[in-house]
């Protein structure tokens, strides 16, 4: 056999087992060649009947052609099965989320008075301090003389006025003497007082009680009036800061309760209150910047972090929809609602977001039926066959599934798959 006509017959083979591998894989090739043989009468013209409850009628044909030939997806008389759930009014009030930063109620950076040599460091870094208590010390030789010396002056001055009182009394000493005397002491006390006060300079101590930081500073540095020591603290009570919408302006009260939570730490709740409010909204932004006051049990917050800061607001009653029900087009949101079994469009506005639901308010009322699942085959006026409502509406969980968590099997052809709607 020539080399050619082996050629043709691996060719011959080859496309022969292509052709039985795709009728293989394509069953309804044969369902739809055998439908058109047997014509639209065969067994007795009536076809089998689909999950949504309609039959397959003479011109149905094989699965997987016409819209009429998925199961589950249209109902008797060629309505559409859908999943509803009514139009509920939801009045738990409004939240109004910010992030803002914590800083402490109080808080300093220490720095020496004078320039000196540090002699002695007091502290340890996160040590909670006590007012008064002495930090650092300079080196404070000179000072400490001062004072000695301006007391033993004071004191002499002291004796000296005595004797000149008495002296005074018996008329021994002028009262010009007298008032030198008594001028003198008060000069000495001024002098005691001065000396001391250069010799305190040379002790940074803390001004209000907290907790220190880290500092750069060590035993021997020489330091000015310009070096940093360290920081100083109050974490009993911390201030944060943040922004809200200006349509929140009005109303929006001081001493207002808050509640907040550190993004480092998700499971605590700290509460405080509404302890400042700017004079004016922000041009750029459009917001409006709020300081609150923080209690801080533990001091586990520190100043720096991230703050998840809310504010609860009372609001009038609003319509509240299933998340899975709110639909898109060139005209804007939008949910189907079903009058009288056929589909029709309400436009609805969109005004926050809950978990599972939609608060909106628009061409809707409290009560009408809305479609959550099978939206996809929907248009103005379609006939609409309502198999089932969704869980717990409009909250709840709205993924196709039907009593005791059973797939839903209206929504699904039988199969069990879900077909959640577009959102």
């Amino acid at each position: 056999m020539s080399f050619f006509k082996q050629l043709v017959i691996c060719l011959v083979l080859v496309a022969g087992a292509g052709a039985g591998w795709y009728v293989y894989q394509n069953p309804q090739i044969t369902g739809l060649a055998r439908e058109t043989a047997e014509g639209p009468g065969a067994a007795g013209g009536r076809g089998p009947t689909v999950a949504g409850g309609g039959e397959r009628g003479p011109g149905a044909g094989s699965r997987g052609f016409g819209a009429n030939r998925i199961p589950g997806l249209m109902g008797g008389g060629g309505a559409v099965n859908v999943i509803t759930a009514p139009v509920e009014t939801d009045a738990g009030g409004e939240t109004v989320v910010a992030l803002g930063t914590a800083r402490a109620a109080r808080s300093v950076t220490l720095f020496p008075q004078v320039t000196g040599v540090v002699t002695e460091i007091l502290f340890r870094p996160g040590q909670a301090i006590d007012e008064g208590a002495a930090l650092v010390r300079l080196q404070d030789d000179e000072q400490q003389v001062a004072v000695d010396r301006a007391r033993v002056t004071l004191e002499q001055t002291r004796e000296t006025l005595e004797r000149s009182q008495a002296l005074a009394k018996s008329k021994t000493i002028t009262a010009v003497a007298l008032s030198d005397a008594e001028t003198a002491a008060q000069l000495a006390e001024i002098e005691v007082r001065s000396a001391e006060i250069a010799l305190d300079r040379h002790t940074v101590t803390a001004p209000f009680s907290g907790v220190i930081g880290l500092t750069d500073v060590a035993v021997g540095d020489l330091v000015t009036s310009t070096t940093e020591i360290a920081t100083l603290d109050d974490l009993a009570t911390l201030n944060v800061r943040f922004e809200v919408p200006e349509r929140w302006a009005g109303r929006i009260a001081p001493d207002q309760p808050i509640s907040a939570t550190p993004q480092g730490m998700p499971g605590s709740k700290l509460s405080g209150r509404v302890s400042g409010i700017d004079n004016r909204v922000d041009e750029t932004t459009r917001t409006l910047l709020l300081e609150a006051e923080l209690e801080n049990p533990g001091e586990v917050l520190k100043p720096g972090m991230a703050v998840s800061v809310s504010l609860d607001f009372d609001t009038d009653q609003q319509l509240a929809v299933p998340t899975l029900a709110v639909q898109w087009d060139r005209r804007g949101s939008f949910v189907w609602r079903v009058t009288e079994g056929a589909a029709e469009r309400a436009g609805i506005a969109i005004i926050r977001r809950q978990s599972g639901i939609v608060i909106v308010q628009g061409d809707i009322a409290a009560g009408d039926r809305i479609v959550v699942e099978g939206i996809q085959r929907l248009r103005p006026g379609a006939k609409v066959a309502e198999v089932g409502e969704a869980p717990d509406a409009p909250g709840g969980d709205l993924g196709g599934v039907g009593p005791a968590g059973e797939p839903n099997p209206a929504l699904s052809g039988g199969t069990g798959e879900l077909r959640p709607a577009r959102s």
